[in-house]
């Protein structure tokens, strides 16, 4: 079979982003170690590695706005299969049932487990009491236009919020402006309009809309992959990466501006780099990116990332509750977190990925986990 008639396959995405619900599991892990700046006070190392998983957010909506264009960019350029609303209804299915399982079953927990009930100086202290307020804004997924409400129940659920406000900008903004004005330009309305939102209305900081950039640049290296440049964006990548970890584990960005510039920089760097493997899939080469993101289990953890990322943090915050009464040395208690008490949160993830997400996987996912397939949603899938 020739090349031009093999459909190319985009693993490297679902390793990407088995890595990145990995590296914001070992994230919370470490934060959730005894109390609030323990790590940072007496392992700082550690800690500051441990943050490198803070940009695990950027690096998944980069990859939405990637994998949510490959096929409208296979296509016209201009149109979602199947119009409007059978995008919604497919996005819909794939990202709420499980979202708003996992809600419940932790307004569950945290009801019937006193110790979640109680504040004790940990990184859990945000996420509780649990208010009627909290749990309806959870519902209308607008928890994050107030910082009281943003990190209620389950703290990694505001990205959930963030990245279904963006998905109705693909359809009714995005993709219009780049008719209009094209890629760069959209790029550019893009890159401002985040932040925009952010300063006129300060309130929606927890959304940190300026995300909205970094999906468009995920369709920026959407575009690129089937229109490649001449530009190597491999090692470009990996420089801008590297450079912008660097600085932000050396000085951590907690200022707002900063943390623009570094989730940015991070979103530059992750397009390069998908626009490097993408255009090498479409060749039918390997390269670096795609033999280290194409690792088998990377690749297959990858493909249950988002019950990761719905569940591990609740138990890992339980856990630290549990062990803070041991007053076990802070190295101690930090490798119960991540060697004891993350693999059972991962165990429990899986479990959940088997009760629950599964059933709403896309037809991608279908594919890799070798399950009865549906109708398919697009060739490289999302999460």
């Amino acid at each position: 079979m020739t090349e031009q008639h093999t459909r190319p396959k985009f693993e490297f995405a679902d390793g990407l982003r088995g890595l990145a619900a990995l590296a914001v599991a070992v994230l919370h892990a470490t934060t959730f170690t005894g109390r609030v700046g323990a790590v940072d006070d007496e392992l700082p190392i550690l800690g500051s590695i441990a943050r490198i998983g803070d940009y695990a957010v950027p690096v998944f909506i980069v990859l939405s706005g990637y994998v949510l264009t490959l096929p409208v960019f296979r296509g016209d350029g201009r149109t979602l299969r199947g119009g409007f609303w059978d995008y919604v209804r497919r996005r819909a299915r794939r990202i709420l049932p499980p979202y708003y399982a996992s809600l419940v079953l932790f307004i569950v927990l945290i009801a019937l487990i006193p110790v979640l009930q109680t504040r004790q100086g940990t990184a859990w202290d945000n996420k509780i009491p649990v208010t009627l307020e909290g749990v309806l804004t959870h519902l209308l997924l607008i928890h994050i236009w107030n910082p009281e409400w943003a990190y209620q129940i389950n703290g990694p659920a505001w990205s959930v919020a963030t990245e279904w406000h963006i998905y109705f900008l693909l359809p009714l903004a995005l993709l219009p402006l780049r008719r209009l004005i094209g890629v760069w330009g959209t790029i550019a309305v893009a890159l401002m309009l985040g932040p925009a939102i952010t300063y006129f209305l300060p309130t929606t900081t927890s959304g940190r809309y300026w995300l909205i950039g970094l999906f468009a640049l995920g369709m920026l290296a959407a575009s690129l992959t089937i229109r490649p440049p001449r530009l190597r964006t491999g090692w470009l990548s990996v420089i801008v990466l590297v450079t912008t970890l660097a600085w932000t584990t050396v000085n951590r960005p907690d200022a707002l501006p900063e943390r623009m510039i570094a989730d940015t920089m991070v979103g530059v760097g992750v397009a390069l780099a998908l626009i490097a493997m993408g255009t090498a899939s479409m060749r039918s080469r390997m390269n670096p990116g795609r033999r280290v993101f194409e690792w088998r289990p990377l690749v297959n953890t990858g493909l249950w990332s988002y019950s990761i990322y719905l569940i591990h943090s609740p138990l890992l915050a339980l856990a630290n509750l549990l062990l803070i009464p041991l007053a076990l040395p802070t190295l101690a208690h930090w490798l119960s977190m991540v060697f004891v008490a993350l693999p059972l949160a991962l165990v429990a993830s899986y479990g959940f990925f088997l009760l629950v997400e599964r059933h709403f996987t896309t037809s991608h996912q279908k594919r890799e986990l070798g399950m009865k397939q549906e109708p398919a949603e697009s060739s490289s899938g999302t999460r």
